[in-house]
């Protein structure tokens, strides 16, 4: 543990994302007498577009865990995790993020998951006078300052596939792609940005598709257009709907290439869904042979660092789950070294006022 907070202190980017962060805690009592708890209000989407909080709590729990165990780490405070499931929907979310914010105890940091839930969180928390922390947003419109000066993340914006994709397309020699996406800003601002690197690169996009909850639709103006070579941009759930609809078309087999997104679970098209009609065996043909593209996150440091503490005590099979399980551990032990540090700055010292939403003196932004 001493190596993996060495780590996470050599971290450039991570620092800067921590810096910020201590300008919510100015109001904290540091030390105080006894320990004192500190709450952390969590939506974690266990159902959804994106379950990835089935395998991201646990490993948020272990990483509470440790940080707690810790003497030399936050020794006068103990992190409470206050979590529900957002369903990956933000409709769901705000209702979830009225109750975090006026049920007591307060929170001192809001850590939301997947992005359409992420954009709603940080654009209000501001009002709140609170950092979010996000370990799951891949959203390249998260990382608007102006739109978000209190959001900070883990996870890389989803743009970073984008170059991978265009040298894919280059060294096949590929002059005309088309896509298909779900129209949440995620998707639409990652296209965006492939949009304006293919251009670059001399590709042309020649069917561009869209849709929100059915993409019977899209998937027939695929087929009619005569697309070959297809970015898909939408969540797992969707993913299963449009493959049922690409098998009903046959927009599959060797005049066909999918690019699809990497952090879908293992066997996606496999799990049952009520809301497709089509057989395991079916989605399996209809899939065969497509290209997904994910981030590895390789670690420069000889040292064990946060992800790799994390999966040193997770099974093989349960790492295969969530590739982003590590983001979890790697956020909330950087965040707990923030507290750490500024509850012994001298700046900190007989600072008695405890944090409030409403405190505007103390607004994170404005330090």
């Amino acid at each position: 543990m001493a190596q993996l907070y060495q780590t996470l202190r050599s971290r450039s980017v991570l620092h800067y994302s921590l810096t910020l962060t201590l300008s919510v805690l100015l109001s904290c009592s540091c030390p105080a007498l006894g320990k004192k708890k500190l709450y952390i209000g969590a939506l974690f989407p266990m159902s959804g577009g994106w379950p990835g909080g089935q395998a991201c709590l646990p490993a948020a729990q272990m990483a509470l865990k440790l940080v707690n165990k810790r003497t030399d780490i936050l020794p006068d405070y103990e992190l409470e995790l206050i979590h529900y499931d957002s369903m990956c929907d933000p409709g769901e979310a705000t209702k979830l993020l009225y109750d975090l914010l006026y049920t007591e105890p307060i929170k001192i940091v809001l850590m939301p998951g997947c992005s359409s839930v992420s954009t709603l969180v940080a654009e209000a928390a501001r009002m709140w006078n609170l950092i979010v922390l996000s370990y799951g947003s891949s959203s390249p419109a998260l990382s608007n300052r102006q739109r978000f000066p209190t959001f900070f993340r883990t996870h890389p914006s989803a743009t970073l596939h984008n170059p991978t994709r265009v040298q894919l397309f280059q060294k096949w020699k590929w002059t005309k792609i088309a896509t298909i996406q779900q129209t949440t800003e995620v998707f639409t601002s990652t296209l965006d940005d492939l949009e304006e690197r293919v251009k670059e690169a001399g590709i042309e996009i020649s069917v561009r598709q869209s849709f929100l909850t059915d993409p019977a639709v899209a998937v027939k103006n695929l087929k009619r257009q005569d697309a070959r070579i297809i970015v898909g941009l939408f969540y797992e759930t969707e993913a299963r709907k449009v493959f049922c609809e690409v098998y009903k078309e046959k927009l599959y087999g060797k005049k066909y290439v999918w690019f699809l997104i990497g952090w879908y679970a293992d066997n996606w098209f496999k799990i049952k869904d009520p809301s497709i009609n089509c057989t395991v065996e079916q989605m399996t043909e209809a899939v065969e042979g497509h290209v997904t593209t994910e981030i590895v996150m390789l670690n420069p440091e000889t040292v064990r660092g946060a992800s790799n503490l994390l999966m040193s005590k997770l099974g093989k099979t349960q790492r295969r789950q969530e590739p982003r399980r590590p983001y979890w551990p790697m956020m909330l032990c950087g965040f707990s070294l923030a507290i750490s540090q500024h509850c012994g700055a001298p700046s900190a010292k007989g600072h008695r006022r405890r944090f409030n939403y409403n405190n505007q003196r103390q607004r994170s932004t404005e330090l």
